[in-house]
């Protein structure tokens, strides 16, 4: 989605004076600063090596979006990561949850890897 803004494209003649005013603030939004109306979590989902990641960003009271995350595999519980780091930008928090998802499920894959060989290694000892 692109954001108007009250910019005008149009080249000005020197001394002229501009039909809308070049301000470059969001279209609608008071002089005094921006305001936004960050009501609705922004939502992401994602299959990595077997695993869906549902990334959440949750709007805070302190305008800052917090990074959730829901990690699950089909047969096995999932898991709920709230709240992992918090961002000023809504898409940057849904791209930290979705990577660390990544990160986390390959060391998870990698931990259970070493479990079963060492499984392995057992039954061939004894």
């Amino acid at each position: 989605m692109e954001t108007q803004t009250k910019c005008s494209n149009e080249a000005l003649e020197p001394g002229a004076t501009p039909a809308i005013p070049i301000t470059c603030r969001l279209v609608d939004t008071p002089a005094g600063g921006l305001q936004t109306e960050r009501t609705e979590p922004l939502n992401c989902c994602a299959e990595y090596k077997g695993y869906r990641l549902n990334a959440c960003a949750r709007p805070t009271s302190s305008e800052l979006y917090a990074a959730d995350l829901v990690i699950g595999r089909p047969g096995f519980p999932s898991r709920h990561f709230r709240a992992l780091d918090h961002f000023y930008d809504g898409r940057q928090a849904l791209r930290y949850a979705t990577r660390w998802g990544r990160i986390w499920v390959d060391h998870h894959l990698t931990k259970n890897t070493g479990n079963v060989s060492r499984q392995d290694n057992r039954a061939r000892q004894s």
